[in-house]
């Protein structure tokens, strides 16, 4: 698509050029022997980047197709692929070849209505009006082509209806191209069949075939807008999703809210609130003891392990991290004045118990 827009900004621009300054502004009739020129050297290269940019984009919606269905679906629709990509690389340089050399010498090809230069000089065209004609109808052809292979595509993928349809709607977009591609069929026949005043009726040609290589741009990219339109116009129901999924965990240990006496959090109002802290891989023997990733408690600890942090005392609470994510056992803020009353070899388990979950 980045090659692409080299020759799509050089056709756009000789469009412009050739409706505006070199001679289809005008008709057949009030051209003068300078626009008899550069108006066909404006026609010859008109045609020749809107081969190029049209096929370099038709390249990238394939090679897109191909990306997205790699691995899961058919052998047969990415063979599909490949074989039509071939096919657009070899369309655009058969008909390049033809239309640059359709006139021997090649020079003759826009001094074809120059008078002087055709009394000095002995020219020879093929039929330019099939040439062009097949282009434009080749290159239509194989835009209905690849705006009907995603219906192949999204047929086969198991995702709901609804991602179905707004699937559709992103490549349905390319029917956009196909109604540039027939209409610019349409004057193109009627340049060269049905009127003598080329240059007035190849005025609307042109701003079709412009239309048709820049709408294929914005069509071709549109997929990339997903990215924009979950980023600015889905965040709040992502995040509300995500919440929603973490509140369906089979067991956690409720709301962390440390440092009040009230339960509420010490957190700011703007900070991510608190996460439920999850069991999954808590185990509990029948020694009453608490194992939590290979760390192994002792029997004391599990005296005052509650479901709910409860407020701590002074002591405890200056030993107290605010913010921590994760707690294997919280205390009773009289475990220190219980203490008392055990042995000095207890005490110090209790001790050692408070050191491990504040780490933790």
């Amino acid at each position: 698509m980045s090659a692409a827009m080299v020759p799509l900004l050089g056709l756009t621009v000789a469009v412009i050029l050739g409706i505006r300054v070199y001679g289809f502004q005008w008709h057949a009739w009030d051209q003068t022997p300078k626009t008899l020129i550069t108006t066909r050297q404006i026609t010859l290269v008109i045609e020749v980047l809107y081969l190029v940019s049209t096929s370099l984009i038709k390249i990238s919606i394939l090679c897109f197709y191909r990306r997205i269905t790699n691995g899961s679906i058919s052998r047969t629709f990415v063979y599909l692929v490949w074989a039509f990509i071939i096919f657009v690389v070899v369309y655009m340089f058969v008909f390049i070849f033809v239309i640059v050399f359709s006139c021997s010498p090649v020079e003759g090809y826009w001094h074809l209505f120059d008078i002087a230069w055709r009394l000095q000089h002995e020219v020879k065209c093929h039929n330019e009006g099939a040439e062009i004609v097949s282009v434009v109808v080749v290159s239509t052809l194989q835009d209905f082509f690849i705006c009907a292979l995603p219906i192949f595509l999204v047929w086969n993928l198991q995702i709901p209806r609804r991602q179905k349809a707004a699937l559709i709607g992103i490549f349905g977009m390319g029917l956009v191209t196909c109604v540039c591609g027939i209409m610019r069929t349409y004057y193109a026949i009627y340049v060269y069949y049905y009127t003598y005043d080329i240059t007035w009726i190849a005025f609307y040609g042109w701003i079709w075939t412009a239309l048709e290589a820049d709408l294929a741009v914005i069509c071709a990219s549109a997929p990339a807008l997903k990215v924009f339109f979950r980023r600015y116009f889905n965040l709040s129901a992502n995040r509300s999703g995500n919440s929603n999924s973490r509140d369906k965990r089979p067991f956690h240990l409720g709301k962390l809210s440390p440092g009040n006496s009230d339960g509420s959090s010490n957190m700011d109002s703007g900070s991510r609130p608190s996460e439920p802290v999850p069991m999954e891989r808590f185990r509990k023997s029948r020694g009453i003891s608490i194992n939590t990733e290979g760390r192994r408690n002792s029997d004391a600890s599990t005296n005052y392990l509650t479901a709910l942090p409860s407020p701590l005392s002074e002591d405890l609470g200056t030993r107290w991290t605010a913010g921590c994510r994760t707690v294997v056992a919280t205390f009773r803020s009289d475990s220190y004045a219980s203490s008392g009353k055990k042995s000095r070899n207890e005490r110090h388990d209790l001790d050692r118990e408070i050191g491990t979950n504040q780490q933790i």
